[in-house]
């Protein structure tokens, strides 16, 4: 029996949202908010401060709800490597302070450093979440991904969790994982859908600051700027759309490291006026609430926890046709779905959704049933459950290894 409440830590890449963490912070951090304090004293660490407003606010906000929340380090974009061994230390230097019970690790680069704790000797119970593709994650490094995600991640993690059934397959057919007997665990991605309430008061506010006319369709996205969430080909795909006759403005919420590159795209095809780049924004609900459709154009997904927001606050949905959208959407169903990597296909999807709102209405709300589901209620509950199983078994296993030294 516990006598104390168990120290999670819950390790991410960076606390920017928009601009490098993406969907596994705000799980991450939701999740913690979520773990019953009587059992459980979470901490929430970053391995990067990328320095932005909107990590300083969510660390601060963490920190004043009574949840430890720091970064081990600042980003460095021009030696990537040597901002991961300062990290590294930083966190070596922290768990030496204030050990944990738990190290939760959410993101590759996390995944890494516990790796090389558990090698040093230093690691407590580990547990990782594969939030994406596993071929996705070290697509360009194949050595790396061979090392890790094929040898020590099955070999040293005490637990792996698959945020989709897709991805938990992936974790599962590793050669190394089949050969050992090695299971990962089924736990999806989750949200607060009670944060999706009644927005309809915000939604004028949001179209007008935004300059969006009152007549036109607002079609947005949310998520980092980057290759894989496919932006350069929504860009490609709103102009097919703003070339009809629908009256149409789209807007990317978001930051990374291809937004220069896609404003100047928007702008060389002469759209610049009508795509709007908001940059990041901590008010998604009303952002959301101000869309008429929601576009997800990305390449590949884990269980994507924005496109599950915007289930939740009843927007239309056109996403690609791709495993980890699978998982939430149907086609005819509860959304319009696409096939990757066609911008053809895409603005097809997008006029098609425009000219039928009754019918998006109708998949909207089948979308919002259907993401209740994906509740942070019950995935913090399947969490804490997993935690507390690992915990006894350390303990048992503890005791066993005593016993026999008798």
């Amino acid at each position: 029996m516990m006598t104390k409440p168990l120290r999670v830590l819950e390790m991410i890449s960076s606390f920017d949202i928009e601009g490098g963490g993406g969907g596994l912070t705000r799980f991450a951090v939701t999740l913690s908010r979520n773990l019953d304090p009587e059992r459980f004293q979470p901490v929430v660490c970053a391995l990067w401060d990328r320095g932005s407003k909107l990590e300083r606010r969510l660390i601060q906000e963490l920190n004043t709800s009574g949840i430890e929340a720091f970064c081990c380090a600042a980003w460095d974009e021009r030696h990537p490597y040597y901002a991961f061994l300062r990290a590294y230390q930083g966190i070596r230097e922290y768990l030496k302070r204030s050990p944990v019970d738990i190290l939760h690790s959410h993101s590759e680069f996390s995944d890494m450093a516990v790796i090389f704790l558990r090698l040093e000797g230093k690691a407590p119970i580990l547990v990782r979440t594969l939030h994406n593709e596993l071929q996705a994650i070290w697509r360009r490094r194949p050595l790396r991904r061979i090392l890790f995600s094929q040898i020590l991640e099955p070999l040293l993690m005490d637990d792996e969790l698959g945020v989709s059934q897709y991805i938990t397959q992936n974790l599962d057919g590793r050669w190394l994982a089949k050969r050992l007997g090695r299971k990962a665990s089924y736990v999806p991605n989750a949200l607060d859908i009670h944060r999706f309430g009644e927005q309809s008061s915000k939604r004028h506010e949001v179209r007008s600051a935004l300059g969006i006319p009152d007549n036109a369709f607002l079609v947005g996205s949310v998520g980092r700027l980057s290759r894989q969430k496919g932006y350069d080909l929504l860009v490609e795909a709103a102009v097919k759309v703003l070339n009809t006759d629908l009256v149409t403005r789209f807007v990317f919420v978001g930051d990374g490291i291809e937004a220069q590159a896609l404003k100047q795209r928007a702008e060389a095809l002469g759209v610049v006026d009508k795509v709007i780049f908001s940059g990041q924004r901590n008010d998604i609900e009303a952002v959301l609430a101000a869309m008429d459709l929601f576009v997800c154009s990305s390449r590949w997904e884990g269980l994507s926890t924005v496109l599950m927001e915007a289930m939740a606050a009843g927007v239309p949905i056109v996403a690609t046709d791709i495993p980890g959208n699978r998982e939430l959407l149907r086609d005819g169903e509860n959304a319009w779905l696409v096939p990757a990597e066609n911008a053809e296909a895409l603005a097809a999807g997008i006029t098609t959704a425009l000219k039928k709102p009754e019918i998006g209405r109708t998949f909207a709300r089948q979308a919002q049933r259907d993401v209740q589901a994906f509740s942070i209620q019950t995935v913090a509950a399947r969490h804490a459950q997993l935690y507390q199983d690992l915990y006894a078994r350390k303990i048992a296993a503890r005791k066993a290894h005593k016993t026999d030294d008798r």
